[in-house]
């Protein structure tokens, strides 16, 4: 059986863990720790589920020139800011995980989708297969050979099959179709009045993007519901899919060093008891941690 590493989009679950239960318990500068507490125990569920060594992490971090807001500056400049509270609980999660000796990386100029596509063709390199532990379907574009995108805690996995039911096309070709439909999470321009079914019918139809601009002419004699409507759409908004192309693609160079650490590294129970003091651990996840420390049978 082909060796798998499992690769962790960290700030979706600390989202997660911050929906999950209320504020009641913080630390001594004040800040908050549900969401910390929320995300300690589902990093614990993944390393008891996984019983493995290869288990790496990618965390968001804020930055002064993100990639992606250089191409178009509206990009997710529709969201919110995080809740007050919550804010600093994303580096006291990084700072946990980092503390337990879990692989951690980031960059201050892409994003951890970016971070992730990075480490996927690494660990590929390496000869393993790849399990994305995300709720985020774009990441289905990095799924090649047994790669699986894995929803953890909602029990929903996707193999590269599986991802071409879901959208229509296989993963190679999810950025091509965001490209067309556009993506409102991500605030990405696409082509108003085709919708995904359309998009992955021009899509199978000539093989990639490229091609379908290639084509674009010829999008209205094909033989389903709504072809010369889509042509004049794709013909009036071709250069908003050029545009929309260049975001929704996943950067898999991203700088992140000469050593690329992707071993969990296991600390000693007394290098983390100061740890799990400053983050208030709870009495039964603390006996859970502890016991997965002294165990030390993970196969790499």
């Amino acid at each position: 059986m082909q060796p798998r590493a499992y690769l962790i989009d960290s700030n979706i679950y600390i989202f997660r863990a911050w929906h999950g239960s209320p504020v009641y318990l913080r630390d001594t500068e004040g800040r908050a720790l549900n969401a910390v507490h929320g995300y300690v125990e589902f990093l614990l569920r993944v390393l008891e589920d996984v019983d493995t060594d290869r288990v790496v992490l990618a965390f968001d971090v804020p930055s002064t020139r993100p990639y992606r807001r250089e191409i178009y500056p509206a990009y997710k400049g529709h969201r919110p800011p995080p809740p007050e509270d919550l804010r600093p609980q994303f580096a006291l999660c990084r700072a946990f995980a980092e503390g337990v000796g879990l692989p951690v990386h980031v960059s201050d100029r892409y994003e951890a989708d970016d971070v992730i596509g990075t480490l996927a063709r690494h660990l590929r390199n390496e000869g393993l297969a790849i399990t994305l532990l995300t709720a985020d379907k774009d990441l289905a574009q990095l799924l090649e050979g047994s790669d699986r995108w894995w929803n953890h805690g909602r029990t929903e996995v996707l193999d590269a099959r599986g991802v071409e039911r879901v959208w229509g096309v296989p993963p190679a070709l999810i950025a091509d179709l965001l490209a067309i439909t556009g993506d409102a999470v991500d605030n990405i321009p696409g082509v108003p009045g085709i919708g995904r079914t359309t998009a992955a019918r021009m899509l199978r139809k000539w093989g990639g993007l490229d091609e379908v601009l290639a084509n674009l002419h010829a999008i209205g004699a094909q033989k389903f519901r709504g072809a010369p409507r889509a042509q004049k759409l794709m013909l009036e908004h071709e250069e908003t899919v050029r545009l929309a192309r260049r975001l929704t693609g996943i950067v898999c160079d991203v700088p992140l060093g000469d050593e690329i650490c992707t071993h969990w590294q296991r600390p000693s129970l007394a290098q983390v008891e100061a740890l799990f003091e400053a983050v208030r651990m709870p009495v039964n996840l603390r006996a859970r941690w502890v016991r997965l420390l002294e165990n030390d049978t993970c196969h790499p």
